[in-house]
């Protein structure tokens, strides 16, 4: 049997294998709230999927984020109708991440020498846990991971074999690597320096690359130009750049503003505030200059809290656990999927087995080696550069299998030539650091709360209060654990409880804007009790705390109207239209009572 061969029959086996235990874990997931209810960002990807499914690319705006995910998506949602679209999404998910860890196997082949160490990366990649919780979610890690390593393996085929379709091939993959993530830009001129080193001569070759890249990326640039701006990609580089760098960050992603939410929110806001700064119309490539210049600035007028900054993130990018922004894997794993308790893989094990890895090539096979070293350097500085969450520095961690595997395939050669003490010491440090990973596993309560959140939004009340009583007893002092509880119990009719969660809510130290809806809330409790009085004061207290909105002035004009206090009414009503003039039910309530907004 040939080489060819059995690399590609490996290949295969990695991706069934890969297939089929995704596949438990997709099952698994169903009870899991997250799978049907999408937040976040994944919210905002399947809304811009249904949008191109609905509308086309030719009605989009410049594209704000690397648009390969939701085109890819929209061009399924469009085959199929909205009730199979959450199952289909999941189907592409796993087969991109089936693709990608069974690509792994060739990419060893290679740039390590062989099958095996493919093999041996295919199965670490498989066993850690945060990747497989991110196969089955609605994120464009999965195409992320699909296009780079089929970028890596292309390269690798164009590094070993003359034909000119290898190095066009290489160079497309990279395109589309480009489109999934626009920052992988940064890789191909280091594709292109590997044919350069490989033969100086072949300079065809290195232009085939660049032009297949090019020709991938151009459709994307040109929607852009017809959309009314030069942008290459994306136009969120500069807000990125802003959200990973301002002072008082803490390495992760902290909103550029307090009212930003979903990516839609978040460029509208982002170029409300570059304009009314700025004063004039802004161009996408004209608010992200914007908000670059910002982030430097930031940089510019601290350095030493900004170094202070980088170390947070190196920090960050080094978690032994999982510094999640969205999705909890120990949460998840404790409660609905049990088989992620088999992904036991933990990234300190991944970083040990990796480093050792790399500095065993860097000895033995570095001519080959260095390039995908070079992509998971290059993902170390995007994150240095911008900031760290789980899913973020999952392609790093993914890129580091390569060598981990390395590590493992020629520490079990040593093993069996007898040379055992440093293969035992570093496997049994790898070992332990994930079973230390696993025991010392807890989700935060911004975790829990965010679950007990979703499952109530779903109408699973009992099970959002069960998540959270473990913050929530006698001697808590977790005000927005105690505060959702309040939630969850009034959405249940129990409003007895729900007072009692509200109050002991605001004996903690709640943020300034959640003190008065949680008045306002307690307020409501108190009204449904017959508490009126009690009421009454608290939607003053909510008034008065100084981080009134909109919303706390309708609710409080609502209850005044019900205590036949008219003139009360309408002078709350009136300043929640002036608070928010787009806000409907204040406007709505004063046409009821005759008054014309103003």
């Amino acid at each position: 049997m040939s080489a060819g061969t059995r690399t590609l029959r490996a290949t295969l086996l990695a991706f069934a294998v890969s297939l089929g235990f995704l596949t438990i874990v997709a099952w698994q997931q169903r009870s899991d709230p997250f799978s049907s209810t999408y937040i976040s960002d994944a919210q905002s990807y399947h809304r811009w999927a249904e949008r191109i499914a609905e509308g086309g690319v030719a009605a989009e705006p410049v594209f704000h984020q690397s648009p390969g995910f939701p085109l890819l998506l929209g061009s399924l949602y469009r085959a199929t109708g909205a009730d199979g679209r959450a199952a289909l999404a999941v189907a592409l998910q796993l087969l991109l991440v089936s693709l990608a860890i069974a690509l792994l196997v060739p990419l060893g082949r290679s740039y390590f020498g062989s099958t095996r160490h493919g093999l041996a990366a295919a199965a670490l990649a498989l066993l850690h846990g945060p990747l497989v919780l991110h196969a089955v979610r609605l994120l464009p890690v999965p195409l992320a991971l699909a296009t780079q390593a089929a970028a890596l393996v292309a390269l690798g085929a164009a590094l070993e074999r003359d034909g000119r379709r290898w190095a066009a091939l290489a160079g497309a993959c990279c395109g589309l690597a480009c489109v999934a993530r626009a920052e992988l830009l940064l890789f191909v001129p280091v594709a292109a320096l590997a044919l350069w080193l490989r033969d100086s001569r072949r300079v065809v070759r290195v232009g085939l690359l660049l032009a297949a890249a090019a020709l991938v990326v151009l459709p994307v640039t040109l929607h852009n130009a017809r959309a009314g701006d030069a942008v290459l990609i994306a136009s969120a580089g500069g807000e990125n750049l802003f959200i990973g760098n301002q002072r008082g960050g803490d390495g992760g992603h902290n909103p550029l503003h307090g009212q930003a939410g979903d990516l839609f929110s978040q460029r509208a806001l982002a170029q409300r505030i570059a304009e009314e700064e700025s004063g004039r119309r802004l161009r996408a490539s004209g608010v992200s200059r914007y908000w670059r210049d910002r982030a430097v600035g930031e940089i510019v007028e601290a350095p030493g809290e900004w170094l202070m900054l980088e170390g947070r993130k190196l920090a960050r990018i080094l978690h032994p656990g999982d510094p999640t922004d969205m999705y909890s894997f120990p949460l998840t794993r404790q409660r609905y999927v049990s088989a992620l308790y088999l992904a036991f893989v933990a990234p300190w094990a991944l970083w040990l087995l990796a480093f050792a890895g790399g500095a065993l090539a860097w000895r033995t096979i570095r001519d080959t080696a260095w390039v995908p070293a070079a992509l998971v350097f290059l993902h170390v500085v995007v994150l240095l550069l911008f900031f760290v969450s789980t899913r973020l520095r999952l392609p790093l961690l993914f890129f580091l299998t390569p060598f981990a595997g390395y590590w493992l395939v020629e520490a079990a050669r040593a093993w069996r030539a007898g040379r055992r003490r440093i293969p035992a010491l570093i496997g049994a440090a790898a070992v332990a650091t994930c079973v230390g990973t696993a025991l010392l596993s807890h989700p935060s309560p911004r975790e829990t709360l965010r679950l007990a959140a979703v499952l109530s939004t779903e109408g699973r009340l009992d099970e959002a209060l069960d998540v959270l009583s473990s913050s929530t007893g006698e001697r808590s002092r977790d005000g927005l654990a105690l505060d959702q509880a309040g939630w969850v119990s009034y959405k249940k009719g129990d409003h007895a409880a729900a007072a009692e969660f509200y109050t002991r809510a605001l004996e903690q130290e709640l943020p300034g804007p959640r003190v008065a809806q949680t008045r306002t809330r307690l307020a409501w409790a108190y009204d449904k009790l017959g508490a009126t009085a009690d009421a009454g004061r608290q939607h003053d207290l909510a008034v008065d705390s100084g981080f009134a909105n909109a919303g706390t002035f309708y609710e409080r004009g609502i209850f005044r109207l019900r205590q036949a206090d008219r003139r009360g009414a309408i002078e709350d009503l009136l300043r929640a239209t002036h608070l928010d003039p787009g806000y409907p039910e204040p406007r709505a309530a004063l046409r009821r009572l005759g008054v014309e907004p103003g």
